[in-house]
């Protein structure tokens, strides 16, 4: 089973997709999407940087960034990688399994975390998420969204793919990883059964808390 994990990461982020990095396991592939201004930024052992120039709208937002990005999936899945999983810089995964044993047990195409209730019942929120290459390779010109990007989702990188891949692909499967176990900013989580953390708007305390988060899950 040939995983990818592929971070979009630049200079402000580095310093946390490289805290998050030692979580990973050894038999992923691990790769730093960057510009070419980021080129020379020091990647933790094992990762490979990709130069890959696409404008990313400051949070992986807009229609190029999506286009910039569809392109980069369907490299990793031409590439001969089973699935990726796409992880964010300021995420990390305390069960990584978790995002990759529905693939590798049960061929499920899509796992990611669930939105709550109220924001939806079938898309994603975008701190990590996996793909099949079977998934990847429905995003054609052909295929994905041919009349364009639907405009109720304002751009939003995770909102797009995750549509795509559960409303619209709905041969697909599914694994929808609890959003109550991950912490959030707004919802804080130290229980020892945390799946990931999301320190995207916690900078300052990013640090303490991933030790924290260490401890509770019994990583440490």
């Amino acid at each position: 089973m040939k995983i990818a994990c592929i971070t979009y990461t630049c200079e402000r982020d580095a310093e946390l997709a490289t805290r998050h990095a030692k979580l990973l396991p050894p038999q992923w592939n691990k790769f730093w999407i960057v510009e070419s201004k980021d080129k020379s930024l020091p990647a933790p052992a094992g990762t490979e940087v990709l130069v890959r120039d696409f404008p990313r709208g400051g949070t992986l937002s807009g229609a190029a960034s999506i286009e910039g990005m569809r392109k980069v999936f369907l490299e990793f899945a031409a590439a001969g990688f089973d699935a990726v999983v796409k992880l964010d810089s300021d995420t990390a995964l305390f069960r990584p399994e978790a995002w990759t044993a529905p693939f590798e047990f049960a061929g499920t195409d899509f796992t990611y975390i669930r939105r709550w209730e109220n924001e939806s019942r079938l898309l994603c929120n975008g701190a990590a998420y996996t793909i099949s290459r079977r998934a990847i390779e429905r995003l054609t010109p052909e295929r994905f969204y041919p009349g364009g990007i639907p405009k109720n989702f304002h751009g939003a990188e995770d909102l797009i793919f995750s549509a795509f891949w559960t409303a619209f692909q709905r041969d697909l499967t599914l694994c929808q990883l609890d959003k109550n176990r991950v912490h959030w900013k707004i919802r804080p989580y130290f229980k020892s059964d945390i799946l990931a953390a999301h320190y995207g708007y916690l900078r300052t305390s990013a640090a303490k808390l991933f030790e924290q988060h260490l401890e509770a899950a019994g990583k440490k």
